[in-house]
């Protein structure tokens, strides 16, 4: 399932160290459907001997507390978007560098999934977060922007409808990709909030990986547990800081 799935890659890190995470994600794509999205310094950028690859420049990438900053990934999608025009892609598999693929099939299970789910996008750790003590929906709950835009642009019968989901990794049909990548904020909104619930919102079904979830936390150093996560019947494992 190599030949239809756009991979997106962040890194962003310098050259020496990008190039063997990138041989390290090469277990599900090569250079025809691994389009490297960076976002670290231009002068590293330039020196990544690897193609295709997009630099973003979008300084909400590059947040440190990444709740309180609204850290976004919409310009990695939209530069996605345009890097795919013209190409045949049905599918975008979108990972951080140290969300780790253990199965070399991990495109064609993620397709699998999705269509026995009858979904359109897939992500960890799904859940709908509105009227709960969730720290990222009190986050933006303050603001009546927040409640006044869901309602401007849901095709749902219920606009007041709130998601998050872990962004570590996600899986995506191109069209349920373009059309979220499309939509701008009314004011900064964090990301794991902001994607999943603008999918809902545009009519797109959503749904978790179920077991999986378990092999990907949000925060943590799991790289001594691959070969454990491996006979476990991981698909992927995050985090995985060590390189």
């Amino acid at each position: 399932m190599r030949a239809n799935v756009l991979n997106v890659f962040l890194i962003h890190q310098e050259p020496e160290v990008c190039r063997r995470l990138i041989d390290r994600a090469s277990i599900v794509a090569d250079t025809a459907n691994l389009l490297v999205a960076y976002g670290g310094n231009i002068n590293g950028f330039e020196n990544i001997d690897y193609e295709p690859k997009v630099f973003i420049k979008d300084s909400r990438l590059r947040t440190r507390d990444h709740q309180r900053e609204t850290q976004s990934y919409t310009e990695i999608f939209r530069s996605a978007v345009k890097w795919m025009q013209e190409r045949r892609f049905e599918f975008v598999h979108f990972f951080e560098y140290d969300h780790l693929p253990l199965a070399a099939d991990l495109n064609a299970k993620q397709v699998e999934r999705l269509r026995q789910e009858n979904a359109d996008v897939l992500g960890y750790h799904l859940a709908r977060v509105d009227d709960t003590s969730h720290p990222h929906f009190l986050q933006h709950a303050a603001f009546p922007e927040f409640a006044s835009f869901l309602r401007s642009l849901s095709l749902r019968s219920d606009p007041r409808v709130v998601l998050s989901m872990l962004l570590t990794g996600s899986f995506w049909t191109r069209d349920a990709f373009e059309k979220t990548a499309e939509v701008r904020e009314p004011f900064p909104i964090y990301m794991e909030l902001f994607l999943p619930t603008v999918a809902h919102h545009l009519g797109y079904r959503l749904r978790d990986y179920g077991q999986q979830n378990r092999f990907v936390l949000p925060r943590g150093n799991l790289s001594r547990r691959i070969h454990e996560a491996q006979r476990a019947g991981a698909w992927t494992l995050h985090p995985v800081k060590d390189i």
